[in-house]
């Protein structure tokens, strides 16, 4: 029995995912320090606005932060075979790519300033520009992250997220409380990101090693994996942010706060859950690479995903009234606390969906980007239809999430025997 303990303990997820999540459960308490000051703080106006700046700014990203899985696929295969030539051409590759990617998204953005300004119904023009410098420089950081998670430094992965995250608190604090408001929140996770950005490089001296030659690594192999996957993720990130941005703009700043501060509530049951998916990502690529057997590692992972959720929605479900209280601090928002069940259980519909369409990814299943792209264009649409309540767009979300994670888990022994 202590055998089977032990090997459990060792088990790279479960180790890997003890680091993960130990070192996020950190960094999340400094994010919800730095999210309960703002919302204490900050009015529910002020709070609206930074949460949808936030959501605005994950937006952009969405393409470059679709990328991370495909470097960790290939950078992942890499490392396996300590292949470190082909490593340092992949870095300088994407990154190349990426710094382009940024500089064209950073000037687009300012281009339509004024009208993105005018949509989401953000007065101040600066707030939008302190965080196109956040999208640029998150651009460009998606290629570090990417070759630390893949390298399976998990403990060094950690210390970039805290410093990240300490930061942006410590100074979101400062700039707060010197009357800076929804600009110096911003501005904090600005100088969080770009000294996370800097320090990330520790890990990776050998990039710098001119000895070691850089051979471009065959483009249309990233292609064919690349786009889908993209696409994937894209479609992934845009269910936990387009209803922000579309709330923001079909309702009034007062409900669009209170919307975010559901969101937020909800949200925390993927923020602890998501740190799993990160880790077993590179693990199932290097098995898949080595031809071992990888079936076990993501029954795990769907198991420390599903326990901890389906908790924590129970918990909101016999006690909303105190869970809103105890993130929020404003009796306000008790006026949507009947609304945290069903966001709870969607939030965990979507982690779920989050960590089945990564397995498909990490296993090179990209047809799975069809029915993840089609059901959040069929989120967008069919909130830009119908948006009468909360309660109407939450729905829409829940039926959608829940129909993907059915469908995938169906087809689940199908993709099994194709990968073997």
């Amino acid at each position: 029995m202590r055998q089977k303990i032990k090997r459990l303990i060792k088990h790279p997820l479960i180790f890997g995912t003890g680091i993960v999540v130990g070192g996020n459960l950190a960094a999340n308490f400094f994010n919800f320090l730095f999210t309960l000051f703002m919302s204490r703080n900050l009015s529910i106006s002020e709070y609206g606005t930074l949460a949808s700046v936030m959501s605005l700014i994950a937006f952009p990203l969405l393409v470059s932060n679709a990328l991370g899985p495909v470097i960790v696929q290939f950078a992942g295969k890499y490392f396996a075979t300590a292949n470190y030539p082909l490593l340092r051409g992949l870095f300088i590759q994407m990154k190349k790519f990426l710094l382009i990617l940024a500089v064209f998204i950073f000037s687009l953005f300012l281009f339509f300033l004024t009208s993105i300004s005018n949509f989401f119904n953000i007065e101040n023009k600066m707030i939008l520009i302190i965080a196109d410098f956040v999208i640029f420089f998150a651009i460009i950081n998606v290629i570090n992250i990417s070759f630390i998670q893949a390298k399976l430094a998990f403990g060094f992965q950690v210390l970039v997220n805290l410093l990240n995250t300490l930061l942006k608190f410590v100074l979101g604090v400062i700039f707060v409380l010197l009357g800076y408001s929804v600009i110096g929140a911003t501005s904090a996770i600005l100088f969080g990101l770009v000294s996370a950005y800097i320090f990330s490089f520790i890990q990776l001296k050998f990039i710098f090693d001119k000895k070691i030659p850089a051979p471009k690594v065959e483009t249309k192999e990233l292609f064919s994996y690349g786009l889908p996957a993209s696409l994937t993720l894209m479609s992934l990130t845009s269910f936990i942010s387009t209803d922000i941005l579309l709330v923001k703009h079909f309702f009034n700043p007062q409900q669009a706060g209170l919307y975010a501060g559901l969101s937020l509530v909800a949200r925390v049951i993927f923020f602890l859950s998501a740190p799993i998916g990160s880790v077993m990502f590179p693990i199932v690529v290097q098995k898949y690479s080595k031809k071992e057997s990888f079936t076990r590692t993501f029954n795990l992972s769907l198991l420390l995903v599903l326990l901890p959720s389906v908790l924590i929605a129970i918990f909101y479900m016999l006690f909303p009234n105190f869970s809103i209280l105890f993130f929020l601090k404003k009796q306000n928002y008790l006026a949507i606390s009947h609304l945290l069940t069903p966001f709870a259980i969607f939030i965990v519909l979507f982690s779920l969906l989050s960590i089945i369409a990564n397995f498909y990814l990490s296993i090179n299943k990209t047809k799975v980007y069809i029915p993840v792209v089609i059901g959040a264009l069929a989120q967008i649409i069919l909130i830009c239809l119908f948006h009468n309540s909360f309660a109407q767009i939450i729905t829409i979300s829940l039926v959608i999430t829940f129909v993907l994670v059915g469908m995938l888990l169906l087809h689940y022994e199908f993709f099994i025997k194709r990968a073997r």
